[in-house]
């Protein structure tokens, strides 16, 4: 993320300015040649102007196709038992401190009394049932209503009322258009990203659909595969494990364009896993990395992302073709959302000897903080503005928190985190002060000191409105586990004053204890 400065500023509103005009005014541009071709009976010479603001134009009309397109309903996961879906509710119930705070934040800040009856019904309808709930759960769903009415202490006027819900998977999908011109972009860096990697010893293992039912093309990762992808919808680069001491790594990113901003650090991981004075024997062999390409949230145009029950199998085809029978599992931001599969996979999480959560977005998800902040909330600052565009409104990243991001499957509760502990899995979590995604103080105080937090709608001068976890009774500021030094035991977090979401990728230092928590953990 780039910092609040103000040339940051003008800087990102600039390039937006200019990225969002260019469909529009190239079809406009298109738009005059044809209209004074066809009055003059003449086309006019083709040149690179012409033809460029030809293809743009194309490209926008197919864009605003592609928009309705992606409006399809939700391909939703089975669906769930009354007694599951009482249970999801009790657990969440468990989870909240003030009823009344928690709904308001789910309904966009609105008070209670202006939640209308029906409109709840459509929340808990997404909530519970997936969207899902016919008229054989009209009882259910009147328990339901009776059960939040008692938890508030009020009953709920009949009608929709003024205040309106979030509802992911069945809102309509916001997305902005993006041109030619920035796909291209992407293109060039896909490129170096695939010559950094090779020049750095990766090998590359595509598929066929990550190769070629992907825009913009990808032609060295046509050319560079040294080996197909065992899975169908599912490419990685790796270096191949050999050690026979020492477990490999597996990492997955988060939105953005791809492995791009995470090679240096790729880099520094494998220098310091066969550096000798870290303990690594001279006929030990290598550690394995493998990196994860998620590539619906790598500002490309790519089919749907994998349900989370193909995902799993997938994953598992990769894992025993590599020989990944236990391995260190590390995520950043929406990479968390397929580590917390993972972690909720038994059959998977018994091969996970440790984990790092890089600014996780599955903690404290049942909270509506997360889905505010990242889909609703109007931008401000400069890092909020580079969030909004490139990430909250790219087609990709929309499509798949819009249509495939199913939060009861998502959530990654304490218990179950305590749980992996409790059996042997060391967790490190990163969190970073000036989050713009993640409320990280709630989560470090939910984690560490099991405190549960109040979601407020808050407005300030330097953010504007956003969405806050309160922590009632707790002095913020001053969490002794901020400070606490890191062990390679149990459940810790790695606090960063000073540091936006994904930032930590961007300091060398700051890398370089990211590198050291996972050179201990490949120990075992």
């Amino acid at each position: 993320m780039i910092n609040h400065t103000f040339f940051d500023y003008l800087f990102i509103r600039g390039c937006i300015f200019f990225l969002h005009a260019i469909g529009p005014l190239s079809t406009a541009y298109t738009t005059v040649l044809v209209f004074r071709a066809i009055v003059a009976s003449s086309w006019p010479t083709l040149s690179l102007v012409n033809l460029w603001c030809g293809a743009e134009t194309a490209f926008f009309l197919f864009f605003l196709w592609y928009r309705t397109h992606l409006q399809r309903e939700a391909v939703h996961p089975p669906p769930r038992s009354r007694q599951e879906r009482r249970a999801l509710f009790e657990k969440v119930k468990g989870e909240i401190r003030n009823p009344e705070l928690f709904l308001s934040g789910w309904f966009r800040g609105a008070k209670v009394e202006e939640i209308g009856k029906e409109e709840l019904k459509g929340w808990l309808d997404w909530a519970f049932w997936d969207g899902r709930a016919g008229p054989d759960d009209e009882e259910e769903m009147e328990e339901l209503v009776k059960d939040v009415e008692d938890l508030v202490g009020k009953q709920f006027p009949d009608g929709k009322g003024p205040a309106k819900s979030l509802r992911l998977t069945l809102d309509p999908i916001e997305m902005e258009w993006r041109s030619l011109l920035w796909y291209g972009c992407m293109m060039i860096v896909d490129t170096i990203t695939h010559v950094r990697m090779l020049r750095y010893g990766m090998r590359y293992h595509g598929s066929f659909a990550t190769t070629w039912k992907v825009f913009p093309p990808r032609p060295l990762a046509a050319v560079t595969s040294t080996k197909q992808s065992e899975a169908t919808s599912l490419s990685y680069w790796t270096r191949p494990h050999t050690s026979k001491t020492r477990l490999p790594i597996l990492f997955i990113h988060g939105i953005g364009v791809g492995a791009y901003p995470y090679v240096e650090f790729f880099h520094e991981l494998d220098i310091a896993l066969h550096d000798q004075p870290h303990g690594a024997k001279d006929d030990d062999g290598q550690v394995g990395i493998m990196i994860l390409e998620i590539l619906q949230t790598s500002s490309r145009l790519t089919p749907a992302i994998l349900t989370s029950t193909e995902f799993l199998k997938q994953i598992t085809t990769i894992l025993d073709a590599n020989s990944y029978d236990r391995f260190t599992l590390v995520s950043h931001s929406y990479g968390s959302v397929l580590s917390t599969h993972m972690l909720t996979s038994p059959s998977l999480a018994s091969r996970i000897a440790s984990t790092l959560l890089i600014d996780p977005v599955t903690i404290l998800l049942h909270m509506p903080d997360v889905a505010y902040n990242f889909t609703i909330r109007k931008p401000k600052s400069a890092n909020e503005w580079q969030l909004w565009y490139f990430a909250s409104k790219d087609p990709g990243v929309a499509h798949t928190l819009g249509r495939h991001f199913f939060w009861s499957e998502n959530v990654l509760w304490r218990d179950h985190i305590m749980g992996m502990v409790d059996e042997g899995m060391k967790i490190t979590v990163s969190l970073a002060s000036r989050d713009l995604i993640v409320d990280t103080k709630a989560v470090g105080a939910y984690l560490m000191e099991n405190e549960v937090p109040d979601p407020v709608v808050v407005e300030d001068v330097a953010k504007g409105e956003h969405m806050e976890l309160e922590v009632k009774g707790h002095d913020r500021g001053g969490q002794a586990w901020k400070t606490r030094p890191w062990l390679g035991k149990g459940l810790e977090v790695l606090w960063w004053d000073d540091l936006d979401h994904a930032q930590v990728f961007d300091d060398e230092g700051k890398r370089a204890k990211l590198v050291e928590v996972l050179v201990v953990y490949s120990k075992g």
